[in-house]
């Protein structure tokens, strides 16, 4: 912010409050964050330029609005104004700016912080609020996608490949990633490398690909526990971590975070234990909006992990709307830096606005972008749906048979029989199309090993390249 819009706010609280004020009081009652020793500067700039009057000394020092030069201030405050006039910002009203503006004072003369586990213990599921009523059902009206109760994933598979996309590219994106879209869209769709691109920034996308087909195939099983998130965070994190008994486990070692005067708790012990309690809240935690809202935030802040924290956060987030058919946050547009400035001012002063404002936009850029899909999916597939279990029923027992080939539609034409199937071919296609698309990452409910798998899909893929 430039000094003049500074100086215009210091006159105008003084002015306004009527009496004298302690650079204390004056702190309290400016709308903006100005670090002290720079408005003891502007105040003594202020002096002697006649528009403040100070009385008292050290501690003991008042200010005071010079009456006399309020003439000479409209003057200048309205040519002032003119010049440094409040440009409206896309994301964060002006109450959200001004929090925002304490980040402007270098991190290393800011205030340190720790972790606050308060924040975490004192929050009480479906009593807490972060997100109130209002905008619970302002984002659930653009965020709602099907009328009737259909099984747990069953909108994010319809756009799966939409959503693998967008999230890949926009969270990869918000890491300094630098694939383009449509480079990330041949990478997802056809596995084609971008020229130039650094190794760590293909294998990024690609685990992004992995881990939310991990959420979207398993909609219906997964539960919001460490199993989860140790299994998300091992699937974003694979390949890209020096040590790699890091992927998926609790730290052991300190990190930092860039930027911030806030150094996250160092403790192994505690932060499993915070971990589990930041879960088991979560779990109970009704609505939607506000359990994305709280994994968001708090498994961010946390930094269970040594490295892919927010990549974990943001996948976590949308568990919730995966689950319940509603419009996924993708962070689609969302700019970098806003982003983490947000989670930095949560981070050092524990404050939710910035962060909460963030997540309303993200939210509702998400739904428009995602209304044109919507309207286009037509009626959802009500046999896939029906025969859902059976399908996945079907597919353990191939696997676990480790059957190829032929011997897959002979044992699925049988299993079509006695478990009386309608459509029966209809039945088989959709089967060998799911197992064809079958990987590590989405065998939970088949009731299969991950050995298993990879035994069939190693001896699967050999059958298929001798049959060609």
């Amino acid at each position: 912010m430039s000094l003049k819009k500074e100086n215009i706010l210091i006159l105008e609280s003084l002015e306004k409050s009527g009496v004298p004020l302690s650079i204390g009081q004056l702190e309290d009652k400016l709308a903006i964050s100005i670090h002290k020793k720079t408005l003891q500067r502007r105040l003594v700039q202020l002096v002697d330029d006649g528009f403040v009057l100070k009385t008292g000394e050290r501690r003991n020092t008042k200010y005071a609005f010079n009456k006399d030069k309020k003439s000479e201030l409209l003057g200048q405050l309205s040519e002032d104004k003119a010049e440094y006039q409040i440009i409206e910002h896309p994301i964060y009203s002006q109450t959200a700016l001004s929090l925002l503006s304490y980040l402007d004072t270098p991190s290393y003369a800011r205030v340190q912080s720790g972790y606050n586990p308060n924040l975490l213990n004192d929050y009480i599921p479906n009593e807490t609020q972060y997100v109130s009523d209002d905008l619970r059902a302002k984002l659930l009206s653009l965020g709602k996608r099907f009328d009737k109760r259909l099984a747990a994933g069953t909108y994010a598979k319809n756009i799966e490949q939409r959503l693998l996309i967008d999230l890949s590219y926009n969270s990869s994106r918000l890491e300094g990633n630098t694939y383009s879209k449509l480079d990330t869209e041949r990478l997802i769709e056809s596995g084609l490398t971008a020229d130039g691109k650094i190794h760590e920034e293909t294998v990024m996308i690609l685990n992004h690909k992995e881990a939310i087909l991990f959420l979207v195939e398993n909609a219906e099983e997964i539960d919001l526990n460490s199993f989860t998130i140790r299994n998300l965070h091992y699937l974003l994190s694979q390949d890209l971590l020096k040590n790699p008994e890091a992927c998926g486990n609790v730290r052991q070692v300190e990190v930092t975070i860039g930027k911030s005067a806030y150094l996250p708790l160092n403790n192994p012990h505690q932060l499993r234990e915070y971990l589990e309690v930041l879960l088991r809240k979560a779990q109970q935690i009704v609505d939607p909006f506000e359990q994305s809202f709280f994994l968001l935030l708090h498994l961010s802040y946390l930094q269970t992990f040594e490295d892919v924290n927010k990549r974990t956060a943001r996948l976590a987030c949308n568990i919730a709307f995966i689950k319940d058919n509603l419009c996924p946050l993708s962070f689609i547009d969302v700019p970098n830096e806003d982003y983490f400035k947000a989670l930095l001012y949560f981070y050092e002063k524990n404050n939710v606005q910035p962060a909460l404002e963030l997540f309303e936009w993200a939210y509702s850029r998400s739904c428009q972008q995602y209304e044109v899909v919507k309207a286009s999916l037509g009626e959802i597939d009500t046999y896939r749906i029906q025969y859902r279990n059976e399908r996945k029923q079907a597919m353990g027992e191939v696997i676990r048979q480790q059957l190829q080939g032929k011997a897959i539609e002979d044992f699925l034409k049988q299993f079509c029989i006695e478990n009386n199937i309608e459509s029966p071919d209809k039945f088989i296609v959709m089967t060998e199309n799911d197992l064809k698309q079958l990987h590590s990452g989405a065998i939970i409910g088949l009731g299969i090993t991950k050995n298993t798998f990879d035994e069939w899909k190693r001896n699967n893929d050999r059958f298929v390249g001798q049959s060609t």
